[in-house]
C-alpha cells in the first residue's frame, strides 16, 4: 500500500476524502490527515508518505509553502493539489514546482480515482527502478554497464566488458503501461532474447525505463524507424506506450556515457516528440527538435497572449465550428511553445487558455450546466498527455464533442453566423480582424461581404447591436454604467455619446422616459377606467 497524507484546513473536506474513496482497492491508504501547513510538515517528518494531497490555499502557511519547505529535504516526494477555480494562478505556480497534478474543488470522485491510478502507476515504475533486479536474468555485463552509467565507476577495458565492438551507441526506451509488477523483469527478458542472446546489444536499466547499448550503430531515420518497429512488435501484447532517442555512436567503452548522455537529453524533450520512432541525437533543426526542443528565434516571436488566444477559442466554440478550432489550437501550438518550453510551462499555458475560453462559454450558456464539469475533464487530462501532439489530439476531441453537445457544427452562411455571433455577444472586445481570423478570412474582403450582406460597416452595425441591448438593460431597470460595461464600453462618457448618437437621446433622458411611461401606464390601469373601443 502507497501511504497519504490528507491536507485541508476544513475538517469537511478531510472526511469528505478520507471516507469518499476506496483508497485500499486502488493501492493506497490515508495514514494521517493535517489541518495546517505547518502540522503537514511535522506529520509528513514523522510518516513519510508517498503521496501528499493538500490544499493550494490555506490561512497562515499555504500549500505552496508546505511544497517548497519539504522539498528541500525530500526532493522526490509527490504532491496533489487541491484548487478552486478561482486559485488558477496558485495552481500554475504549484505546477512549475513539479507537483503531480492538480484537483478542482468540489473534487469529483471519479477525477481522484483518475490521478490515483496514474500516481499508482509511477511510484510503482520508481519502487522497480530504486530495487536494482540482480537475478540470474541480469548478465555481468550488464551490472558492468550499469556502473560505469551510473555509479561513477573508472572506465573499463572491452575485453573486461566482454565488448570488443568497433562501435558503441546508447539508445533510452521510456514505456507507459498499465501497473503490473512483473511485467517490468518480463519485458526486460523479452528484449535480452532479442539482443543480448543473438550478440546484438546490451539491455539494461535506467530511471525512467530500459537501455540498449547496441553494436549496430543507428545513423539515419530509417534505422531509427525500423528499430523502433522491431521494438514494438516485440513489446505489442502489453499495449506499451514507448518513446525513445539514441546518443552518438562511439568507439570506446571510455565514451559510453558520452552517447547516454545525449539520448537522456533527448528523451527529455519526450514532450515535444512529432513522430512514433527512435529520435536521434543530431535531428535537422528544420525538424524543429533539436535535443528535445523546439528550436525558435525568441527576437521574432511575439509573447503570447493567452486571453486573446482564449477569446479566439471561444469565438470558434461559440460559432461551432470545427474548422476554427482546429485553427486556434495551431495558433496556440505556434505562439504559446517558443515562450513555454518545458512540458508543465506547456500544459499550464494549454490550460490557462482553455479555461478562460470555457469559462466564458459557460458564462454566456448558462442553461448549460455541466460545462463547468466538461472544464474540469479537459483541465485533468491536459496534464496526462505524455505528448503535445497527444495533447492536440485530446483537445481537440473533447472541444468537438462539446461543439455536437451544443448542437452541432452551424450549417449557415459564414455572414450569417457572424451576424448571430454579434448579436449574442455584444459586451465582447470585438474586431473585425479577429473574427476574420476566426472565420478564416481576409479582413478587408470579409468587411466587404459584411457591408454588401447588411448595408452597413461591421463598426456601426456593432455599435447599433449594442444600442438595442443597452435599451434592453436599461428598461430593466440597470445602472448607466453598469449598462456600459456590459455592451462593451469601458468608458461611460463614451458610450453616453455613442448612444446619443443612434438613440437621440442620453441614456439617463432614455431611461426616465421609460420609467415615467410604465408609471403612467400602472396609474392608468389601476384607476378603474374602462377601456375605450
Amino acid at each position: 500500500m502507497y501511504k497519504v497524507l490528507l491536507v485541508d484546513d476544513e475538517p469537511s473536506i478531510r472526511e469528505g476524502l478520507t471516507t469518499i474513496i476506496d483508497w485500499e482497492k486502488y493501492g493506497f491508504q490515508v495514514i494521517a490527515t493535517a489541518a495546517s501547513g505547518r502540522e503537514a510538515i511535522t506529520r509528513f517528518e514523522e510518516l513519510e508518505p508517498d503521496l501528499t494531497i493538500i490544499d493550494i490555499r490555506m490561512p497562515g502557511m499555504t500549500g505552496l509553502d508546505v511544497i517548497e519547505e519539504v522539498r528541500q529535504h525530500h526532493p522526490g516526494s509527490h504532491f496533489l493539489i487541491l484548487s478552486g477555480y478561482a486559485d488558477f494562478d496558485y495552481a500554475k505556480k504549484a505546477i512549475s514546482f513539479g507537483v503531480d497534478g492538480y484537483l478542482l474543488k468540489p473534487v469529483d470522485e471519479e477525477e481522484i480515482i483518475s490521478e490515483l491510478e496514474r500516481i499508482s502507476v509511477m511510484l510503482t515504475r520508481e519502487r522497480e527502478t530504486l530495487a536494482r533486479h540482480a537475478g540470474e536474468d541480469t548478465a555481468y555485463r550488464e551490472h558492468q554497464i550499469e556502473a560505469l552509467l551510473f555509479e561513477g565507476t573508472e572506465t573499463m577495458e572491452a575485453n573486461a566488458l566482454g565488448l570488443n565492438w568497433s562501435q558503441y551507441q546508447v539508445v533510452l526506451l521510456e514505456m507507459h503501461a498499465e501497473p503490473d509488477l512483473q511485467r517490468g523483469s518480463v519485458v526486460k527478458r523479452r528484449l535480452a532474447e532479442a539482443f543480448d542472446q543473438k550478440d546484438r546489444g546490451i539491455v539494461f536499466s535506467f530511471h525512467s525505463g530500459l537501455g540498449l547499448l547496441c553494436k549496430e550503430p543507428i545513423l539515419t531515420v530509417q534505422s531509427a524507424q525500423s528499430l523502433y518497429d522491431e521494438l514494438e512488435g516485440l513489446l505489442g501484447e502489453w499495449n506499451i506506450l514507448m518513446y525513445a532517442a539514441a546518443g552518438q555512436q562511439v568507439d570506446s567503452t571510455a565514451d559510453i556515457a558520452h552517447s547516454y548522455n545525449q539520448a537522456n537529453s533527448v528523451l527529455g524533450g519526450r514532450f515535444l516528440f512529432a513522430e512514433k520512432r527512435i529520435m536521434l541525437w543530431n535531428e535537422d533543426e528544420k525538424s524543429k527538435i533539436s535535443s528535445g526542443s523546439i528550436v525558435v528565434n525568441e527576437e521574432e516571436s511575439d509573447e503570447p497572449d493567452e486571453a486573446e488566444l482564449a477569446d479566439k477559442l471561444y469565438y470558434a466554440l461559440d460559432i461551432r465550428s470545427s474548422e476554427s478550432v482546429m485553427r486556434v489550437l495551431t495558433e496556440m501550438e505556434e505562439r504559446l511553445i517558443p515562450h513555454h518550453q518545458t512540458e508543465q510551462a506547456i500544459k499550464t499555458a494549454f490550460s490557462q487558455v482553455f479555461s478562460l475560453a470555457i469559462n466564458k462559454l459557460a458564462a454566456t450558456n448558462q442553461h448549460m450546466q455541466s460545462l463547468m464539469q466538461e472544464h474540469s475533464v479537459l483541465i485533468t487530462e491536459v496534464y496526462h498527455q505524455l505528448t503535445l501532439l497527444d495533447l492536440k489530439v485530446m483537445a481537440a476531441e473533447h472541444l468537438n464533442r462539446l461543439i455536437q453537445r451544443m448542437g452541432g457544427g452551424s450549417k449557415d452562411t459564414v455572414l450569417k453566423q457572424m451576424i448571430e455571433f454579434i448579436r449574442r455577444n455584444p459586451g465582447e472586445n470585438l474586431k473585425l480582424e479577429v473574427l476574420a481570423e476566426v472565420f478564416n478570412y481576409n479582413s478587408s474582403y470579409l468587411g466587404k461581404l459584411f457591408k454588401n450582406h447588411t448595408g452597413e460597416y461591421f463598426n456601426a452595425f456593432l455599435d447599433k447591436v449594442r444600442m438595442e441591448k443597452a435599451k434592453e438593460l436599461l428598461d430593466e431597470g440597470l445602472k448607466v454604467h453598469q449598462v456600459a460595461a456590459r455592451v462593451g464600453y469601458a468608458n461611460v462618457d463614451y458610450f453616453h455619446g455613442k448612444f446619443k448618437k443612434y438613440v437621440g437621446e442620453s441614456p439617463s433622458a432614455y431611461k426616465h422616459a421609460r420609467e415615467l411611461a410604465r408609471s403612467q401606464s400602472k396609474d392608468s390601469s389601476s384607476s378603474g377606467e374602462p377601456e375605450r373601443e
